[in-house]
């Protein structure tokens, strides 16, 4: 038969061991889900550089465009001045002269909108990019509450556990199980 000492001795590690592995376990647990948020983080950095990028993209493919619709209007004009001159029109003044303007003018206005167009996208890339670094720095500070949570963790449950052995050491003393 074991004695009631053997048993309260072992009742006693039992509980500061498992005191010792919750706290254990509670640090690991912080450490882990710090960890995938700092993984989080990484991977908004990521997304918000691209964003940066796509939004850089986006203004120069809309000046490209924008010039060769600069660049195909002026073909226009100068093929309308062939025609005017072609059919004996004075292609200096009067109304020729002024269909080519209006042509100009209407070649420019394009060329704005499609600038505007593309502002417009490389600024919906840049809203995304710094929602992407909100992102980021609100997973950072998850990180360090996680951090944070695990060390209490750890803390609390060594306290618990080294509250729990005293008590039973206590009892067992008063009973007479620890001699």
């Amino acid at each position: 038969m074991v004695s009631a000492a053997v048993l309260g001795g072992v009742g006693l590690v039992g509980t500061a061991v498992g005191g010792l592995i919750g706290g254990l376990g509670a640090k690991e647990s912080g450490e882990a889900a710090a960890r995938a948020s700092t993984y989080k983080a990484g991977v908004a950095l990521l997304n918000k550089q691209v964003a940066q990028q796509n939004a850089s993209w986006a203004v120069q493919a809309g000046d490209t465009q924008a010039e060769m619709k600069g660049l195909q209007g002026a073909q226009k004009v100068g093929e309308e001045k062939v025609v005017q001159a072609a059919s004996g029109f004075d292609v200096n003044t009067g109304t020729g002269a002024r269909v080519r303007e209006d042509m100009t003018t209407a070649t420019a206005f394009d060329q704005n909108v499609i600038r505007w167009d593309a502002a417009k996208t490389g600024y919906g890339y840049e809203v995304k990019a710094a929602s992407d670094e909100a992102e980021s720095r609100l997973d950072l500070m998850a990180a360090d509450q996680e951090r944070t949570a695990g060390d209490t963790g750890e803390i609390t449950s060594f306290i618990n556990a080294g509250s729990s052995v005293a008590s039973k050491w206590s009892q067992g003393k008063t009973i007479g199980v620890f001699g």
